[in-house]
C-alpha cells in the first residue's frame, strides 16, 4: 500500500503533513518542501492537501522519476498524493524545523505570476508576513 491512502482527499495540519513525510522514509536532505507545505511548516497555513517536493539529482535517480507517472501539471507522481518537480533548478530554501522549505520569496513570484483563485489569500498572507519581519 503506498503512503497517504488515509490523507487521500484530505487536509492534513503540520504534525500530520511531518508524519506522512516521515513515513515516505525519504532522507530530508535530498528534497525541498514547496508552496503550500512551505507555507504550512512556517504556520502560515494551517492544512494543506498535497505533498509538492523538489528532489535532488540524486533522489530523482534514487526514484527514478523519469519513469514515474506525471500528473495535468506536469508533476512526477511517485507515491500517493505527493507531487515532485524535478527540472534541475536552483529553488531558493530556509530551514524551517530541520527541513528545507522553499523561500518565501520565490512563493510569492509564483502565486503572483500565477494568480489563481486559491492563490490570492496565500499572496496577502506572505506579504502580510514580510512586512512585518
Amino acid at each position: 500500500m503506498l503512503p497517504y491512502s488515509q490523507y487521500k482527499d484530505s487536509k492534513v495540519n503540520k504534525k500530520e503533513f511531518i508524519e506522512g513525510l516521515e513515513k515516505l522514509g525519504l532522507d530530508k536532505a535530498e528534497y525541498i518542501i514547496l508552496s503550500g507545505g512551505s507555507l504550512l511548516m512556517r504556520g502560515l497555513r494551517e492544512k494543506t492537501s498535497d505533498y509538492d517536493l523538489s528532489p535532488s539529482k540524486k533522489l530523482a535517480e534514487e526514484l527514478d522519476l523519469k519513469n514515474c507517472k506525471t500528473d495535468a501539471g506536469g508533476f512526477y507522481v511517485p507515491f500517493e498524493n505527493v507531487q515532485m518537480k524535478y527540472d534541475d533548478e536552483n529553488i531558493p530554501f530556509d530551514i524551517v524545523d530541520g527541513y528545507k522549505c522553499e523561500s518565501l520569496e520565490s512563493i510569492l513570484e509564483f502565486k503572483r505570476k500565477k494568480r489563481r483563485e486559491k492563490d490570492l489569500k496565500d499572496i496577502k498572507v506572505i506579504e502580510e508576513y514580510l512586512k512585518n519581519q
